[in-house]
This record gives C-alpha cells, structure tokens and sequence, in this order.
C-alpha cells in the first residue's frame, strides 16, 4: 500500500495496512475531516496558547 491511500470506489473510510494497523482512504471526505481534526486543529490551538501566553 503507498504511503497515502486514495481510493473513492472503496467504501471504507479505514483500510488495513500491510503490516498491521489502519491508514485513512482519502478518497473520502470523511477520511480529510479526520486528518484535519486530529492534524492541523490541534497545531492552531497550541500556536494560539503559545502566542497568548508567551507575548
């Protein structure tokens, strides 16, 4: 499986890798809405804490 899988013909949001574990089929939107909640949000809070607090 390459490092990012996208495929919109296959129903699932999360697919198995081949050595174990789970990686997100971004050819759902579901699967971008993930990526972002548990990527990019949580880097705008903590530089928005740190600009807060630190100026």
């Amino acid at each position: 499986m390459p490092i990012l899988y996208r495929d919109p013909t296959d129903p699932r949001v999360f697919v198995p890798r081949e050595h174990g574990g789970l990686g997100l089929n971004f050819g759902h939107g579901i699967a971008w809405a993930i990526f972002l909640s548990m990527t990019v949000i949580p880097l705008v809070i903590v530089v928005a804490v740190t600009i807060l607090f630190v100026l």
